[in-house]
């Protein structure tokens, strides 16, 4: 019977009322969703076992018996098996698929291969229908505006927004990502109340405002990466409004978790997903792994988002409508490589590409091997150093122009390397130009980046986010 509540809640209680879904959301006691999430659980499991080839090749080679999956309910039965990013960039993504897409959606930048990941159309709006609980939660109403300044090239964030706010029944306007300055001009006059925006963008749209004005708004939302405590404090102090942010990958549709009014964590979206934390350190710190429960086209089981951050116990208890659903803290970190921050999400593959285009113009024969990029925040923007160690016979020509008063020559290596990157990533030079982050270049004596320990060789973290603090990013 229980394996029925969620059919039976949708057709009897819940049908198109967000008022409804919120309510049945605070009453919910906390061992039914953990056993709609068991039951879910096996039936995704199933599914995959069989019409998805990639599953059903990766079962088996994992010795799991398709007889087997009928008896686990619980994601760490399943022993060390799980979905990296790397399959999804590397297989066929056909074979993941178990019914035919009606819906399709890229991740952006990270790699030379973006991971695609498909829907069915009701599967789209049906996370639309729970991110509107979300957002009815934060206060938005039928009566609110809504402006939305999202990207929309490839991306799910816009698309799942419009099925969120179409659910509630506010009036909104898709501004798309323009300029900061020019939706600034467009937008003042229609008075929206809410925002909903890209985190970087929101601190040059505030540059703006504090210098020109603000207009009455009741919060913001902001999506794509984490914002410190700081800008947020800031933000808000400008607009006068609480800023609210919300948690998601686009494996996820954009739909992992969103803060409260308490805006202390993200509630996980608990009856799609099935959320665990793994190797976790001393703190709890660990990488969040979701398997999801109600998605048909494209199921994913045990997926690694490579995001670091922790199960928040109830020790402080927010007291809000999403009470029943576990909080995650902030993201304080990626497991790998891969850094969200005000250029996008970065990879050491972007900069490898930049250095070899600059080699290929005859740029390259001037630089050493080693190089490294930092992701700094010394006040609300975040700046990307690319770090450049120098051949010595160049870095004594530096020093030699730099001691005689010209230093010429290191600017013309600068902008021989900005006209490569404005060359290569158009995307990332338009999101440089209207001030989501600054861009500088450092040049280094060559051995500088490996220390005193160059003669052991050790490996060279080529992206280093040092905006977080590195007790953090060292969970496991």
């Amino acid at each position: 019977m229980f394996d029925q509540v969620p059919t039976l809640l949708e057709r009897l209680f819940l049908g198109r009322s967000i008022p409804r879904r919120a309510a049945l959301a605070h009453h919910m006691p906390r061992w039914l969703v953990e056993r709609i999430q068991r039951a879910e659980f096996q039936r995704t499991l199933q599914r995959a076992q069989a019409l998805s080839p990639y599953y059903r090749r990766r079962f088996v080679e994992a010795g799991i018996e398709a007889r087997a999956l009928q008896r686990i309910q619980r994601p760490g039965q399943l022993g060390d098996f799980f979905t990296t990013s790397a399959d999804l960039r590397t297989c066929d993504t056909r074979e993941f698929l178990c019914a035919p897409p009606q819906a399709g959606f890229e991740t952006t930048g990270t790699t030379a291969q973006n991971k695609r990941i498909y829907f069915s159309n009701e599967e789209v709006h049906d996370i639309g229908f729970e991110g509107a609980v979300g957002l009815w939660n934060l206060g938005l109403r039928p009566g609110d505006r809504v402006v939305d300044a999202f990207d929309y090239a490839f991306w799910n964030a816009g698309i799942t927004l419009m099925h969120s706010l179409n659910a509630v029944g506010c009036f909104h306007m898709i501004a798309s990502k323009l300029e900061p300055g020019e939706f600034y001009r467009r937008v003042k006059e229609y008075q929206f109340n809410v925002l909903v925006v890209d985190t970087a963008w929101l601190v040059s749209l505030t540059e703006i405002a504090q210098q020109q004005g603000t207009w009455p708004v009741k919060f913001i939302l902001s999506g794509s990466e984490n914002m410190s405590e700081t800008t947020r404090g800031w933000v808000e102090s400008v607009w006068k409004a609480k800023v609210y942010q919300a948690y998601g990958q686009t494996e996820s549709l954009g739909a992992s978790g969103i803060e409260c009014p308490a805006q202390k964590g993200y509630h996980l979206n608990e009856l799609n997903f099935l959320f665990e934390i793994i190797n976790p350190n001393a703190d709890g710190f660990g990488e969040l792994v979701f398997s999801t429960l109600t998605r048909k086209t494209m199921p994913l089981v045990r997926y690694r988002s490579n995001d670091i951050t922790r199960f928040l116990d109830d020790a402080e208890p927010c007291g809000c409508l999403l009470s029943c659903l576990r909080r995650v803290d902030k993201i304080q970190g990626r497991g790998d490589e891969i850094v969200s921050c005000g250029m996008g999400m970065i990879s050491p593959w972007i900069f490898e590409r930049w250095l070899d285009a600059a080699g290929e113009s005859g740029l390259g024969a001037r630089l050493a091997d080693d190089w490294q990029v930092a992701v700094l925040q010394p006040g609300t923007r975040d700046i990307i150093e690319l770090r450049l160690e120098l051949r010595e016979e160049l870095r004594e020509e530096l020093r030699e122009g730099a001691a005689a008063g010209n230093r010429g020559l290191e600017e013309e290596l600068r902008q021989g390397l900005m006209a490569q990157f404005e060359r290569i990533f158009p995307y990332y030079f338009k999101n440089l130009h209207m001030g989501l982050f600054d861009l500088r270049v450092v040049f280094l004596p060559r051995g500088t980046l490996r220390g005193p320990s160059a003669g052991t060789r050790r490996k060279l973290r080529r992206v280093v986010d040092e905006r977080m603090p590195q007790a953090v990013l060292a969970a496991p």
